[in-house]
């Protein structure tokens, strides 16, 4: 046996390399295999062979310190925190994606921002995981930084410097909010004599034209403008003012949704789908959904069956700390399926795919995502190929359909894209995953990467429009309907995380069947919403999770 052992036939950098390309599974069969094997995987050229097998970001730092994957990862639960060998990174990924990759993976729920006596709605927010804090602005016009890990207000702005319904954006120790008069303001932490999580005004950034949208990233502020004018400034994270680097002549009537990569920047135009142009000004092409007709798509709707939705009392009014993770269980999300073909039977009140406007717009690598006001999702796995020609296009993109008529939902919605999966919501309360292939690609019975969906808010009868939503390493982060700590208990929007990060011990799966059997299942969750609303008219104030959102439209980007 051992003359034929590659180990003792093949010397070791060789035997290194064969297994670079041997999936976890086999290393962890040869480990078993022999005395020699073991020793020469998990003792004498482990750190080798297992940081060979991680996934590592493209941002991180040091390639060679495994440490370092806590302070660069986007994990909301400091899933990497202690981690001691490359192998124990290596594991701990494995656990992580193997729960991302199950058709009901197995999830904590954690609310921040619902513990305050008063009813402060979140708008838009902003997690900063090195610095473990939470940025958001609120319906009543205010700006509070949260401690991520403790659910505490450490800083804040009032009302009288932050309007209603300030967008908000960041980067890395930068926030970016609208105010009145076409001006953004940046503020800066980590300035000279700031606290933990305070921020100081370092520039107003006018405008003379109407802004109507902002994103910010790679140290980039992209701006855009309804009268046919985008701004892009640079300098953004560093030290000192930002700067102006272009100002852009686009097409009017631009919607608001503006997105980026490192040196293209994309506009969304409604009916006219996306224009794409560099960070110089030109333009590179358009981006037409409406010519994708020969690759469709559709997910049947899964509103009319919310039964998956677990109840508890302690889910549905909180506990002494909101941020205290709730126990795993596999039934806070439901299994979606995707079929070949356009959505059948669609209402009398559907939009057809040549008058559909085209609103929120995202970019991960070679990959185009963006939503419409009708319910669809158009994936474009080769954006740059496909500005070439509507051809090429056709060839790298399809069109996945959802049951919304768009009668009650401005512009599709929020959009975020990570790691092969789309996140996005649609009309009736609910938000999908959309799980793509290795290259991007929508497929049918997509094992490696399952679709799901999970509501809004903790009741069918309180779907309220998500403000904010995002995909991360560990979680999905998204703004949720549930209840204030106040005497009423009344309606208000916080932050959710939807946490996928397993126990790395192993124990979640029989504790997460225990939970399922041990939820309460409540039709559409009125009876518990009965026990701390005193009537009707305090569920009237439901209304005001959306009510006075329509006063700001035309005030408010709608990025």
């Amino acid at each position: 046996m051992a003359t034929t052992d590659p180990l003792h036939l093949l010397p070791a950098e060789l035997v290194l390399r064969i297994l670079e390309f041997t999936p976890l599974s086999g290393i962890s069969s040869l480990t078993r295999l022999t005395r020699s094997w073991n020793t020469f995987i998990d003792t004498t050229h482990q750190d080798a062979i297992y940081s060979a097998k991680t996934s590592r970001n493209p941002n991180q730092r040091d390639f060679r310190d495994f440490s370092s994957f806590e302070t660069d990862s986007s994990s909301f639960t400091r899933y990497y925190a202690g981690v001691t060998s490359w192998k124990d990174l290596c594991k701990r990924q494995t656990l992580l994606s193997k729960n991302w990759s199950r058709r009901s993976p197995i999830t904590r729920e954690l609310i921040i921002g619902s513990s305050s006596s008063t009813r402060d709605p979140v708008w838009r927010f902003k997690p900063d995981f090195k610095r473990r804090l939470i940025l958001s602005t609120h319906h009543t016009g205010d700006m509070k930084v949260t401690d991520m890990d403790t659910d505490q207000v450490i800083w804040s702005l009032s009302p009288q410097t932050v309007r209603p319904y300030a967008h908000l954006e960041y980067q890395d120790g930068t926030a970016v909010w609208d105010r009145e008069g076409n001006a953004l303001e940046v503020w800066r932490t980590d300035q000279p004599g700031c606290q933990r999580g305070e921020f100081r005004r370092i520039a107003v950034l006018d405008h003379d034209s109407q802004t109507r949208g902002f994103q910010l990233s790679y140290d980039n502020l992209c701006v855009v403008s309804t009268d046919g004018k985008g701004y892009v400034y640079e300098g953004m994270t560093q030290s000192g003012t930002p700067r102006l680097k272009t100002e852009i002549d686009i097409e009017e009537g631009a919607v608001g949704h503006v997105y980026q990569d490192a040196d293209v920047v994309v506009y969304s135009m409604g009916v006219d789908g996306y224009y794409v142009y560099d960070k110089l000004g030109k333009r590179l092409g358009i981006m037409e959904p409406k010519w994708c007709t020969s690759s469709n798509f559709h997910i049947e709707d899964v509103s009319q069956s919310p039964g998956r939705r677990p109840h508890t009392v302690e889910n549905l009014i909180g506990g002494a700390n909101q941020c205290t993770s709730q126990k795993p269980s596999t039934v806070r999300t439901k299994p979606i399926q995707v079929k070949s073909g356009t959505y059948p039977d669609p209402g009398e009140n559907s939009i057809w795919l040549d008058d559909d406007e085209w609103g929120a717009v995202s970019l991960c690598g070679s990959l185009m995502v963006g939503i419409s006001r009708g319910g669809r999702v158009f994936v474009c796995s080769d954006w740059r190929s496909s500005l070439e020609s509507v051809e090429k296009m056709q060839l790298h993109s399809s069109i996945v359909e959802c049951d919304s008529d768009g009668s009650t939902f401005d512009f599709g919605g929020w959009l975020s894209v990570k790691d092969h999966r789309v996140l996005f919501e649609i009309e009736g309360g609910q938000v999908y995953v959309l799980g793509l292939t290795d290259d991007n690609k929508v497929a049918v019975n997509n094992t490696a990467r399952p679709s799901f969906s999970f509501p809004t808010g903790f009741t069918s009868q309180l779907a309220v429009p998500v403000s904010f939503m995002a995909i991360y390493d560990d979680c999905i982060m998204t703004t949720y309907t549930t209840a204030s700590h106040g005497a009423l208990r009344l309606p208000t929007k916080a932050v959710r995380a939807l946490s996928l990060a397993p126990d790395v011990s192993g124990n979640d799966e029989e504790a997460s069947k225990e939970v399922s059997a041990q939820q309460v299942w409540v039709a559409d969750g009125l009876d518990l919403w009965a026990t701390f609303l005193s009537g009707d008219a305090d569920l009237a104030m439901v209304d005001g999770l959306v009510a006075g959102e329509d006063d700001w439209e035309d005030m408010e980007d709608l990025n």
